[in-house]
């Protein structure tokens, strides 16, 4: 089909930027698709898309998930286009399409695997049009970005085309009512043997009925609103199509028709169980067998820069993300911290990188997060690095944390010298995304800490 001419300029401009970019050793993955979308707004309408479309989007998860979904489907022969190295908003997946088409716009690859950014729904979703939508939940995030809820969630439903087939949590009653004409399929967990639930976060993002408004009765959560409740009214959590009925032996054992189905679990923190959920849920859904599937999911492992551990002398280090200015995500990893066993030091470099080059950070969301979580004995040390360190101090004082266990400085590499190895078991680096600069400089540093220690000895 005949295109306008502004979008054969844009495919043989983006082109050439891309090859002159990565001959000049710069990533290519965001800025091509944004100077091709300010010179023609409608350019991501008129790619003829691959065969088979899914996207990927929620609040948290989504990267993990869409990794997981490309991996599975790559491992059993499926040419995939996908934006794993490249941006989630419209801007990034331009990018992957300039990149990957041909001159008229069309594709040789026959399946994309997306991850969308939530915010950017009516930017890409009607252009894009998946043939499926997986959705990992929705819950509070950066508020001067996505305001609340109840706001993404009506970004999102008013921008799913009716032919999506959506892969849903049922244990979130945000989410899960997402395009309730389209065809659907729910995973969720149910309430596990030995789980200690955290019911006691600041945040439960839905606690009255979305049908009457009365109060919902939950039978159970795992985690703020993540669980499953019922109205008197009638509304219920849906029925769950992939259960996880329990985590054991490095496994999630998922029952599916009154089947049992077992699947290697890269970690099992609450979050992982959901994230294997979801993409066992889409990739059965999809048509693979489970054979396919748990042969696949036994060669996953976890984004390192997602969560790594490692010894280092005779401590545990511990890494993980906790995205900044979300603070359900960073409340799950402050749960993590306190039900980890052993002393602990835990590190904190969550400064904005990118409010901290041009604007102020808004840290009212440190106020949400769960820093009571902090409180135990067993936590010696909190070292907070940063220019707004203080504020942090500030924030786990109000929660109650000794204040002799809270150390800051003004530079997130100067939080190992603060540290005293002596007094734990394991160091706990808790980061935001975009600082891996700062990351990479601390473990160096500990590295540098253990081996002095080892001459002194």
């Amino acid at each position: 089909m005949k295109k306008p001419l502004r979008f054969y300029i844009s495919v043989i401009g983006a082109k050439v930027l891309i090859k002159l970019m990565r001959m000049m050793k710069r990533n290519a993955t965001n800025l091509p698709g944004e100077i091709m979308l300010m010179f023609y707004p409608d350019l991501l309408k008129h790619f003829d898309m691959p065969e088979t479309v899914i996207a990927v989007t929620g609040t948290n998860g989504k990267t993990t998930v869409s990794n997981m979904i490309n991996n599975i489907l790559t491992d059993n022969g499926f040419d995939i286009m996908n934006n794993s190295f490249g941006g989630n908003v419209d801007t990034g997946i331009a990018s992957l399409f300039l990149d990957n088409c041909t001159l008229s716009g069309g594709f040789k690859k026959n399946t994309a695997v997306l991850e969308v950014d939530e915010r950017s729904a009516p930017r890409v979703l009607p252009n894009v049009k998946p043939d499926w939508l997986v959705c990992t939940n929705l819950q509070r995030d950066s508020m001067k970005r996505n305001a609340h809820t109840e706001f993404i969630f009506n970004i999102l439903n008013s921008n799913i085309p009716s032919k999506t087939k959506m892969i849903l949590n049922g244990d979130d009653l945000i989410s899960n009512r997402l395009a309730k004409g389209n065809e659907r399929t729910h995973f969720g967990i149910t309430k596990l043997d030995g789980e200690n639930p955290t019911l006691d976060n600041i945040i439960c993002d839905i606690v009255n009925c979305p049908e009457c408004g009365n109060r919902l009765d939950f039978s159970f959560r795992h985690y703020n609103h993540i669980g499953r409740a019922s109205c008197s009214c009638g509304f219920k959590s849906p029925e769950i199509d992939f259960e996880v009925t329990a985590s054991e032996n490095g496994e999630a054992v998922i029952m599916h028709n009154g089947k049992e189905e077992r699947y290697k679990l890269p970690n099992n923190r609450i979050t992982d169980l959901y994230n294997v959920g979801a993409a066992v849920t889409f990739a059965r859904s999809f048509g693979l067998s489970y054979e396919q599937v748990s042969k696949s999911m036994s060669k996953v492992e976890v984004v390192k820069t997602r969560y790594d551990s490692y010894r280092l002398g005779d401590k545990e280090v511990i890494i993980s993300l906790a995205k900044g200015q979300n603070p359900v995500a960073c409340s799950g990893v402050c749960d993590f911290v306190r039900k980890e066993s052993g002393d602990k030091a835990v590190i904190m470099i969550l400064e904005d990188l990118y409010d901290a080059k041009r604007t102020s950070e808004n840290i009212a969301w440190i106020y949400e997060t769960d820093f009571e979580f902090f409180k135990g004995s067993d936590i010696k040390q909190i070292i907070v690095g940063g220019k707004r360190a203080d504020d942090y101090m500030v924030r786990l004082l109000i929660a109650g944390v000794d204040k002799q266990k809270i150390f800051c400085c003004r530079s997130e590499t100067d939080t190992v010298s603060l540290l005293k190895p002596e007094l734990v078991d394991k160091i706990i680096i808790m980061y935001d995304l975009f600082n891996t600069e700062s990351l990479n400089t601390i473990k160096q540093q500990l590295k540098a800490l253990n081996n002095t220690e080892g001459e002194n000895v």
